[in-house]
């Protein structure tokens, strides 16, 4: 039997792991730099914290922390953080690992005093992930979006807070696998809206992107 305390640090799976697991193709390997994809990858974890202290919490913890709002930075340990405002962040695991990391620092600030932390914005189960990558991945992002994210207006390591794919969304430029890459958050309850919206833009592009699932590579 699971103690109170592992109820309150543990993430239900259920609520997130097979989304889309009947609509998209499933793959277990990373991209390549010439490989245009859109992965689905909301079973990765990420955990989102705001609020009073959250930033020197982070600071404490050893993670790297961007000094501007709307910017991000990979720490050492691969874990990326985002930062929202200027007290609020999104933590992310590598996509397709089994984000050990994470859940440890998870652990960490469910331990510590609740007056120096912040508190628990509900990103696991709140928000999908989508990752489009590839030598055309700017092109479908203004296919999609409400502001022009090309390469020009949204650089490496900055985040815009804005309008795509009829919806608010939150959208990173981190540049995976040797691309211009694109990581998308959004509401999760309009996840499968999202993943039909991104696959015929994509099929309208004609640029052979690919549509599928990404879960923990081997």
């Amino acid at each position: 039997m699971m103690t109170m305390q592992q109820m309150n640090t543990a993430v239900d799976p259920s609520l997130r792991s097979d989304l889309l697991a009947a609509r998209l193709a499933h793959r277990g390997i990373l991209p390549g730099s010439e490989e245009n994809v859109v992965l689905e990858c909301t079973p990765t974890d990420r955990f989102g914290l705001r609020g009073p202290g959250t930033i020197d919490w982070l600071g404490a913890q050893g993670l790297a922390v961007p000094a501007a709002v709307n910017t991000c930075v990979v720490s050492s340990c691969g874990t990326t953080v985002m930062r929202l405002g200027q007290q609020e962040v999104l933590l992310t695991a590598p996509i397709g690992t089994d984000g050990m990391r994470l859940r440890e620092i998870r652990k960490a600030w469910h331990d510590s005093p609740p007056s120096v932390k912040g508190y628990d914005a509900f990103r696991e189960e709140g928000w999908a992930w989508f990752v489009v990558s590839g030598p055309d991945a700017p092109l479908l992002m203004r296919r999609i979006s409400m502001a022009d994210l090309g390469p020009a207006n949204l650089k490496p390591d900055e985040v815009a807070q804005t309008r795509a794919l009829h919806m608010d969304v939150v959208v990173a430029r981190l540049d995976r696998f040797g691309a211009v890459s694109y990581d998308i958050f959004l509401d999760i309850a309009s996840a499968k809206f999202a993943v039909d919206v991104l696959a015929e833009t994509a099929e309208e592009l004609a640029k052979g992107f690919s549509v599928e699932a990404l879960r923990t590579v081997a």
